[in-house]
């Protein structure tokens, strides 16, 4: 218990409870990702962490690693509850364009 200052108000503290499991699909198949993920709005390093999968995307081979691809990013934002949507979507939409921007998009034929 703490109490406020301002009014004289008792007030519980949630004890910590550990990696929230929200249920959707990230967090059952990219657990550890999905926990780091949801850490960019109170923690620099998950940030730092997530523009260098970001920078690195198209360089280094991702496929054998627990990590949520930039495709579903802008999803996993959405899907999610923040104290700032506003500024955690603009994170992951400027993550996901850094990561995507160098890939090839497919279908479509350059004419020169």
């Amino acid at each position: 218990m703490t109490r406020s200052v301002a009014s004289d108000v008792v007030v519980p503290l949630t004890p910590d409870l550990g990696p929230v499991r929200c249920g959707c699909a990230p967090s059952r198949r990219r657990s550890a990702h999905h926990d780091r993920l949801l850490a960019v709005e109170s923690d620099p390093d998950a940030v730092l962490d997530l523009f260098e999968i970001a920078v690195t995307w198209g360089e280094l081979d991702y496929t054998h690693e627990d990590v949520l691809s930039p495709e579903s990013w802008l999803d996993f934002a959405s899907d999610h509850v923040w104290r700032c949507p506003d500024r955690v979507l603009r994170l992951f939409a400027l993550a996901a364009d850094v990561a995507l921007r160098g890939a090839p998009v497919t279908g479509v034929r350059c004419a020169l």
